[in-house]
């Protein structure tokens, strides 16, 4: 009976501890993440509408800017696609206006763990997303090649190296809404 009780009393200690993110390693609450700036920067809808007007390129999805994960980590994930009959002309440019479109973003949470950038392309070049990255100064090393897919990882941890420099270059949250660059894709 004492052995049921002293189980019973620990699930409920470890359940008390896992929820409030104490137990396992657990990371913070995301209460420190500045989320929701009253002014500055654009909405969600503005900044897909602004990376829609790019011509050739298809937004197929942005994630993020939700609640801070269990370790009180946010980013975003944007996944463009190239249209038939168009190339990228100025991946460092595309990087660089991605980038800062989302630094813009004033609904939701900052990102401040990374900036995920995937492009998919029909063109038999293929495009290198990683190496445009590295280009534009975004990220150190790029070990990728260009394909049909091709994705890069921006780092916006203040506790990386890569990611204080460019938190650095991108200034305080939530950036300004960039103007839509002109000669970032071309016709085949």
């Amino acid at each position: 009976m004492a052995a049921k009780r002293w189980f019973a009393l620990s699930v409920v200690a470890v359940s008390m501890l896992a929820l409030s993110g104490c137990a396992f390693g657990g990371g913070g609450s995301g209460a420190d993440v500045p989320h929701d700036a009253a002014s500055g920067g654009q909405t969600l809808a503005e900044m897909r509408e602004s990376l829609d007007a790019l011509p050739g390129i298809v937004v197929s999805e942005i994630t993020g800017g939700e609640r801070p994960n269990v370790k009180g980590n946010t980013g975003y994930a944007v996944a463009l696609e190239v249209e038939p009959g168009y190339t990228i002309a100025d991946g460092a440019a595309l990087v660089d206006f991605v980038v800062a479109s989302v630094w813009s973003v004033r609904e939701g949470y900052m990102p401040n763990a990374r900036i995920d950038i995937s492009v998919r392309t029909s063109s038999p070049e293929g495009f290198d997303v990683a190496a445009a990255a590295q280009q534009a100064g975004w990220v150190q090393d790029a070990a990728a090649a260009p394909s049909a897919y091709s994705s890069a990882s921006i780092e916006v941890a203040e506790s990386k190296d890569q990611g204080a420099r460019n938190v650095e270059r991108l200034g305080s949250w939530p950036g300004e809404a960039p103007e839509v660059p002109s000669g970032v894709t071309e016709q085949e």
